[in-house]
């Protein structure tokens, strides 16, 4: 499967990216600027220079990809998804958007008038399959590697697509695709990611989520 992702710049994205081209997925990291693409992409392949990775700019990533990965900051993704709307119809595209703020050394979930990040995307992106996914994972651990021993909640209108992006997330060691229901649940995954934030930082750790009860 070839996976493109929006702003994979950043230690999200870039370890997103690292998991799924070890699990043998040709990864493009888009970023806006092609050298610092290039700059994460050769990060990576001091870990592993077979990796199946490349750099492009956004656009590029989007137009060459089957599914879509956004890991833009939430600031950003109103300004750099709109262009691409055009090239991702059609397409599934996952949010792994969180829209925090910090202040004071604190963490909280900042209110999306259209109820989430993942939300905003589907506004934003209109012919895409929007699936949110992701959020939860420590960036910290995916690039570190080993297994993670955590659950992903996959979000998505579309049957079909949440099925694909919930086989996507088991692809990463020791995590489990766990559906969470419509689009508009988007919103408590997102908020988790804030509760974690402060968990770490009063526990000194990188804590996950597991949904218990479940075979």
């Amino acid at each position: 499967m070839r996976i493109g992702f929006i702003g994979g710049t950043g230690e999200e994205g870039m370890g997103l990216a690292y998991r799924f081209a070890k699990a043998g997925h040709a990864c493009t990291i888009g970023s806006r600027s092609i050298e610092k693409a290039q700059t994460a992409v050769a990060e990576l392949h001091e870990k592993d220079a077979a990796l199946p990775l490349t750099a492009a700019t956004n656009e590029d990533a989007a137009a060459s990809a089957d599914i879509v990965i956004v890991t833009t900051p939430y600031t950003a993704q109103a300004a750099t998804l709109p262009p691409l709307a055009a090239t991702l119809a059609g397409k599934i595209v996952v949010s792994t958007v969180v829209p925090m703020a910090f202040e004071g050394g604190k963490a909280s979930l900042v209110a999306v008038p259209e109820g989430s990040a993942a939300q905003q995307e589907q506004i934003l992106l209109p012919g895409a399959k929007i699936v949110a996914a992701f959020q939860n994972l420590s960036a910290k651990k995916l690039l570190k590697g080993g297994a993670l021993e955590a659950d992903v909640v996959v979000c998505a209108d579309d049957a079909d697509a949440k099925k694909q992006i919930m086989e996507l997330a088991a692809a990463i060691e020791g995590v489990r695709g766990v559906d969470g229901g419509s689009l508009a649940n988007a919103q408590m995954v997102e908020g988790i990611t804030v509760l974690l934030v402060s968990i770490n930082r009063n526990y000194k750790t990188q804590a996950g989520i597991r949904i218990a009860g479940i075979a």
